[in-house]
């Protein structure tokens, strides 16, 4: 059964392409139309970077921050960082067929992120960091079939985060430090969640056979880092856990004990060898004294 996103993105799409077909021949082409829809959506470039996107070139291929493929003239990149952009990604660039990365880092992009872009299913690199973008990251992240790096930390995203996420087979590393994501998490070869409102115990069960680097710091994460936790981290694997809300002692393996002291810092109750403090030894209440039937001596006391 189609959701309301899903009839209102087909409907976008029919839309789009029906416009674009009525598009004469002779000029840009359907790549270079949907760009200069996101051009026209830029409030302010003032580096001039987007000059050059102009309708009387038959393709977008020399324009400033547009890679095309050689061999048919279709655009596979828009690398755009630093550019100091203001404006709003529009649906039209998910319709880019064969768009392979996206970088707009490090702008003054807002708005929420279109659904058709998160069913762009040749996209590989989606680099938005460092921008206001805001809203959920819906499930329908799991069109991206061919994601291999997502970077949105630094922006106004909310909400927990979306489960298919974990589905996305391709995936290597994500980056979403910096929002208001919260929730469970999944794991991929490199994962960088901190300054969130990740809450709730770490996983005893999870998939981190991959994982290089973990970063969960500045949460609000709590309960006892737990052994069988430990067990899933890879050898040589790094995990940052600081300034959270952990107790009790750190798991005795090889994996947390390689790792660097201030990577526990900020969890006032955790202990154990990688912080070089050590733990409360609980005391034991000692066996109760004999009790006999036999009533006590009484001295005799003198007149």
């Amino acid at each position: 059964m189609m959701t309301n996103s899903d009839q209102y993105y087909s409907f976008w799409s029919f839309g789009v392409f029906f416009f674009l077909s009525l598009c004469p021949s002779f000029g840009l082409n359907i790549d270079g139309t949907l760009l200069l829809s996101f051009k026209y959506s830029v409030l302010e470039d003032p580096l001039s970077f987007l000059d050059n996107w102009d309708y009387n070139d038959a393709t977008p291929c020399l324009w400033t921050g547009v890679t095309c493929a050689p061999d048919m003239f279709r655009v596979i990149s828009l690398v755009l960082p630093n550019s100091k952009l203001i404006g709003s990604i529009l649906e039209e660039l998910g319709f880019i067929q064969h768009l392979h990365t996206i970088d707009l880092s490090n702008n003054f992009l807002n708005g929420t992120l279109p659904v058709s872009l998160l069913n762009a299913s040749e996209l590989q690199v989606l680099s938005l960091s460092n921008n206001a973008i805001s809203g959920e990251l819906t499930e329908s992240i799991g069109g991206l079939k061919s994601l291999k790096v997502l970077n949105l930390s630094v922006n106004a995203f909310v909400g927990n985060l979306p489960q298919k996420l974990s589905f996305l087979q391709n995936i290597k590393v994500v980056s979403l430090s910096k929002n208001l994501f919260s929730g469970g998490f999944q794991f991929v070869e490199v994962l960088d969640l901190s300054s969130n409102l990740l809450n709730g115990a770490l996983p005893d069960n999870f998939d981190g056979d991959s994982l290089k680097y973990l970063n969960f710091s500045s949460n609000k994460l709590s309960g006892l880092v737990s052994p069988q936790f430990a067990k899933k981290i890879p050898a040589n694997a790094a995990i940052d856990l600081s300034f959270n809300s952990l107790t009790g002692e750190i798991p005795e393996s090889i994996d947390l004990s390689n790792q660097k002291t201030e990577f526990f810092a900020g969890n006032t109750d955790l202990c154990g060898k990688p912080l070089k403090k050590l733990c409360t030894i609980p005391s034991t209440p000692s066996s109760p004294p004999n009790i006999t039937t036999n009533p006590p001596a009484i001295a005799a006391i003198p007149k």
